[in-house]
């Protein structure tokens, strides 16, 4: 107890603990009920909580004061059970034991009985060796001797004990003799078991006294029994009734003083005459006291029966004296008289006070199941495992649209919407067959509202069981009108499709605008470096270099644009590659270095020795990231420097960029990310930019698995800090990437041939032209698809066919897939004419749509002169050149290159073979997507990294192009067809 204190009142102390008893015994002292009564769950106090409960607790003085008084009423009670059963014992043995020591009537025993089951005492055992106490002196009043008056009391006391604890354990600690169970364990237990045991216990008393006989034992044990069930029933219901009185009704106050009047009116007659047996008479007086009166009418005729059947028998009257035996004879007959007619009443009466009781709780439960049913929103609805509606509830009205009586009877198939008759059978049949217990579906309503718009209902159907057996009994709905939610449902699924269609929209629009703007933007910038390879005075290269500086602004603004919208869509995709991290962040620094110089800045970058060189990622969204950060810094420093540094923090890489530019307000550092934010409205004005660069810079560096964080100061600087994973680079098994390849394999001004230009827009026909004739080329134009294709077709089959087709995709009428296509379906193959792609979009989904038309490559507009003649030098060579067009120039391919050793050319072969095996499985599998594709990617990017040092750049071209779309997620045809490529390639 004291530990419950300690856990729930901390602050209290071990005082509150001490204080229990004290409070305990005042409460006892003012309700006559034993301390357990007055705790709570665990022994707690109830409502007494910190500061509260010391202030409610008394004080010491009045803590004595209540053990003190509590002391002594228990001294009091002790007192009078004493005397009380002392002189209740020597009555009974002196009015009732005739010739012998056994009383005939013995009162104290139920007496005692009945007090402790309603009187709860704080030491009852104390109590019960008063009783003892009692019941030896009697014993010595009477005659016994010492030893003998000591163990018929302790017969007694073991009779008391052994009906109390039977009583308690099996019935109640507080039973009624209106429950049937209660008053059978007490008939049992008290009325049978405990007088056997203290007739046995008594026996041995008695046979030291030489009065030992069987029916000596067995008269003790009748004495007992029999004054058990008379008296203790009775005195209980007695107790009950003035423990908690009620004035009767009018009706009831005449019944009783009908049945009293008849009742002992029928009694004298019975008991003041000698001359006839008419004990038959009393029963049926009982048994009405029992139907119209209950328990307590009951006990009460019990009572005025007792009293007037034993003054009549010991005055010399009634049917008991008519048998010729002695008085204490006729007593133990009378007692077996009333006890029968006590076993006969109060069943009768328990019996009719438990019906009432339950036909009470069943107009109740009825009462409150009314209530419900009128008052709840749902409709609930009963079927049967035939499906037959047996119950319907009166809010079947409001929800259903119809009333409770037109669905009893009616099947589930019934009343439905053809629009839902599927899914009621589905969720019936799921439900009868045993597959569920219970099914929620939508449907809609049979009957459509007022206004003809239909209405959609959500049902809860679970299987009933019966209690009893456990058996399925039926169905039972549970239905409600959720037509607004599923009108807002219906809103909600709109408006995402709208936000996907215009998502869709978005995406298309900045690609046509990405078009339409690359388009102009080609022709501005290719004419620029036209214009910059001529021969110009200072002030008009200055004024081509201005051009072609602002073009490229332009179209770094038009890239951000595209990047943050390929980025939200998720359509931006990283390629992973090996490559030199060093040569790239110089390569970055290099890039700004004008534009610091021009500044009178310094800018420069370290990277310590002990970080590897080598290693994974992808090195365009790298360098994307890290070219923003620098012109960030070089562009917001007026003085001071740009400084680019590198350093290992375990797994992961930091490169921070830092700056003693105009600094970050802090107020401002968690929105610098954010879109179309700068660090104030007047940078806008001042540096100019869209506010993308970083948004894009941190998204980009979280798609590479990093982060991008950002310390800065106001007046003092910033830090810009990008951590991506370190995934390091074996050099056994290094590997140039993509970039690095495209940057090796870049050939020389390629060889004289015939092309084919499909351009419609008429100064992109010219820039192109110019810029293939500056290389050396024929070009024939054509203005659109169709016209591409007749060209095209004419040439293959004259003697002078083109060498390759520069196609532009959007074209009016045929655009380029389409001409392509064509091509192909007439017989005319790469081998015989490569097609390259013009388009302004460079997407991968682009990438593989022209690979899947049938086209080679793809060149990207703006055009760069680099880009086109590495194309040119890549594809021109299928071709097989007539000796007329003269000998192709030397091209840095064509140089002999060292032979490699024979231990590596032996891991290439290996490598080589592994990879076409996998693609050749794949095809032939058919698992070109799904959980393989990350494995074969991998192999085949060990095969495209090192063909080209092999002298198979072909094949490094066609193991990139299909990793390429087995990362970027094209369709699986398309990875198929680029699949079968490499294979025919290698």
């Amino acid at each position: 107890m004291n530990q419950q204190y300690k856990q729930d009142y901390p602050a209290v102390g071990p005082s509150l603990a001490r204080a229990e008893a004290g409070l305990c015994f005042a409460h006892c002292l003012s309700t006559g009920k034993r301390a357990a009564a007055f705790h709570g769950p665990k022994g707690s106090i109830p409502n007494l909580r910190g500061d509260a409960a010391i202030a409610s607790l008394p004080s010491p003085i009045a803590l004595y004061k209540a053990r003190l008084r509590q002391d002594g009423l228990s001294l009091i009670a002790c007192v009078f059970g004493f005397l009380a059963f002392a002189i209740l014992a020597f009555v009974s043995i002196e009015l009732t034991r005739g010739d012998g020591r056994i009383a005939v009537v013995w009162l104290p025993n139920a007496l005692a009985v009945s007090i402790l089951l309603r009187m709860q005492f704080r030491n009852e055992r104390l109590l019960l060796a008063a009783l003892l106490a009692g019941n030896i002196t009697a014993n010595l009043f009477v005659g016994d001797t010492l030893a003998t008056a000591l163990i018929l009391s302790s017969a007694n006391m073991t009779e008391i004990v052994i009906a109390l604890w039977l009583v308690r354990k099996f019935a109640s600690p507080h039973p009624t003799m209106e429950d049937t169970r209660d008053l059978v364990v007490f008939v049992l237990g008290a009325g049978l078991v405990a007088p056997l045991v203290s007739a046995t216990v008594a026996s041995l008393a008695l046979a030291g006294a030489g009065n030992a006989s069987f029916s000596g034992v067995l008269q003790w044990a009748a004495a007992d029994a029999l004054s058990m069930v008379i008296i203790a029933p009775a005195v209980l219901v007695l107790w009950d009734a003035l423990s908690s009185p009620r004035l009767p009704t009018r009706r009831e106050s005449l019944e009783w003083a009908a049945l009293t009047v008849l009742g002992t009116s029928v009694t004298l007659i019975v008991f003041l005459q000698t001359s006839y047996p008419l004990l038959f008479l009393v029963p049926p007086i009982i048994i009405s006291h029992a139907f119209r009166l209950g328990a307590l009418g009951t006990a009460f005729s019990v009572f005025k029966v007792a009293t007037i059947a034993v003054l009549a028998t010991q005055m010399g009257y009634g049917p008991i004296n008519l048998l010729p035996m002695p008085l204490h004879s006729q007593l133990i007959v009378l007692e077996a008289f009333l006890a029968s007619s006590v076993l006969v009443g109060f069943p009768v009466a328990a019996v009719l006070s438990t019906r009432e009781r339950l036909t009470k709780e069943i107009i109740n439960s009825r009462k409150h199941l009314a209530l419900l049913a009128q008052n709840i929103t749902d409709a609930i609805l009963r079927y049967d495992l035939h499906g037959v509606c047996t119950y319907a509830s009166p809010s079947v009205s409001r929800v259903l649209g119809a009333p409770p009586e037109e669905f009893v009877g009616m099947t589930t198939g019934e009343r439905v919407h053809p629009e839902a008759r599927e899914e009621v059978a589905r969720a019936e049949e799921s439900l009868l067959s045993g597959k569920s217990r219970s099914e929620r579906f939508t449907y809609r309503r049979f009957l459509d509202s007022e206004d003809g718009s239909p209405v959609y209902i959500e049902a809860d159907c679970a299987l009933a069981f019966d209690h009893a057996t456990g058996e399925r009994e039926g169905i039972v709905v549970s239905a409600r009108d959720v037509t607004e939610r599923v009108e807002l449902e219906g809103k909600l699924k709109r408006a995402m499709r709208h936000a996907e269609n215009a998502a869709r929209a978005k995406a298309q629009f900045l690609a046509n605008m990405s078009h339409e703007i690359r388009t102009p933007m080609n022709g501005v910038l290719g004419f620029a470096d036209l214009l910059a390879r001529m021969e110009l005075n200072p002030e008009a290269e200055r004024y081509a270099d201005l051009i072609a500086r602002s073009g490229r602004s332009m179209m770094m603004l038009l890239n951000d644009i595209l990047d943050i919208s390929k980025i939200e869509s998720g359509q931006l995709v990283i390629n992973y590659e090996t490559f030199d991290l060093p040569r790239l962040i110089e390569d970055c620094v290099r890039l700004h270095m004008a534009g610091a110089e021009r500044k009178g800045i310094e800018l420069g970058a370290s990277c310590p020795e002990d970080i590897s060189a080598r290693i994974q990622s992808d090195p365009l969204r790298l360098r994307q990231v890290l070219l923003n950060l620098i012109g960030n810094a070089v562009k917001f420093t007026e003085t001071g420097a740009v400084t680019v540094s590198v350093l290992q923090e375990g797994p992961r890489l930091a490169i921070s960029v830092e700056d003693s530019g105009i600094g970050i307000d802090p107020k401002r550092l968690d929105r610098i990310f954010d879109p179309f934010i700068q660090e104030e409205a007047s940078t806008t004005r001042r540096f100019g930019g869209t506010g993308l660069g970083l948004s894009i810079s941190r998204q980009l560096a979280e798609l590479l698995g990093g982060s991008l964080m950002v310390d800065s100061m106001p007046g003092v600087g910033s830090r810009f800090t990008l951590r991506i994973p370190l995934q390091e680079v074996d050099p056994e098994l290094d590997e140039p990437g993509i970039e690095e390849r495209r940057a090796g394999n870049r050939l020389a001004a390629p060889p004289s041939a015939s092309l084919l230009l499909a351009e419609d827009h008429d100064v992109n026909r010219m820039l192109v032209t110019a810029m293939l004739e500056q290389l050396g080329q024929r070009v024939t134009v054509a203005h659109d698809g169709s016209e591409a294709v007749k060209m095209a077709l004419d040439a293959a089959e004259s003697e002078a066919p083109f060498d390759l087709v520069l196609m532009d995709i959007q074209m009016p009428g045929c655009d380029g897939y389409t001409a392509t296509r064509t091509i192909r379906s007439h017989g005319v193959g790469l081998s015989q004419l490569p097609i390259i792609a013009l388009t302004a979009n460079a997407f991968p989904e682009d990438i593989a749509a022209a690979l899947e038309a049938g086209m080679q490559g793809h060149l990207a507009k703006p055009l760069v002169f680099e880009e086109l003649t590495a194309v040119l030098a890549r594809w021109l060579p299928v071709r097989i050149v007539p000796e007329e067009r003269g000998s192709l120039p030397p091209t840095p391919s064509s140089t002999p290159a060292r032979k490699p050793s024979g231990e590596l050319l032996e891991r290439w072969n290996a490598r080589r073979s592994e990879a076409l095996a996998a693609v050749t499985a794949a095809v032939e599998q058919d698992i070109l997507e799904g959980v393989h594709i990350e494995e074969l990617a991998r192999t085949i990017h060990k095969l495209a990294g090192t063909a080209g040092m092999f002298g198979e750049e072909a094949l490094g071209e066609k193991a990139a192009a299909l990793e390429r779309a087995l990362r970027s997620g094209v369709e699986p045809i398309v990875r198929k067809k680029l699949a079968e490529e490499l294979l025919a390639t290698a």
